[in-house]
């Protein structure tokens, strides 16, 4: 015995109407689903997630890299590609080169820490 479908009942104005609202919304395109493919983030992209996850983060830095990819989806990249070495080596870059201070206080670079004091000195 077979099962009474109700879409068989509906009528024919409302299953249009159905339709063209999920094509509307980049659902369907014949007759398939339809996903938008996100973009993937640009290194330019990737630091300013690192210099505001930095200005935002208190903990552990091993959870760092998990705010930088929330920030990144949020932002609609996608960070399938996105390494964590890929994030550390921009924080790096970053804090090397005067953008943001070291608030995770993880870079162990001796020139950097003596580029620091020199500018942490007052002028005489």
């Amino acid at each position: 015995m077979k099962k009474h479908d109700p879409l068989l009942e509906a009528p024919d104005d409302v299953i249009e109407e159905v339709l063209e609202e999920e094509r509307r919304a980049g659902l369907l395109q014949h007759g398939r689903r339809r996903g938008r493919r996100l973009p993937y983030p640009h290194g330019s992209d990737i630091a300013r997630a690192v210099r505001e996850a930095a200005a935002m983060y208190i903990g552990h830095p091993d959870g760092f890299p998990d705010l930088v990819y929330e920030l990144l989806k949020a932002r609609g990249f996608y960070t399938g590609f996105v390494t964590v070495k890929r994030i550390w080596r921009t924080y790096e870059r970053l804090v090397k080169k005067g953008v943001m201070r070291d608030v995770l206080g993880v870079i162990n670079d001796n020139e950097y820490r003596r580029l620091r004091s020199d500018a942490d000195l007052p002028q005489t």
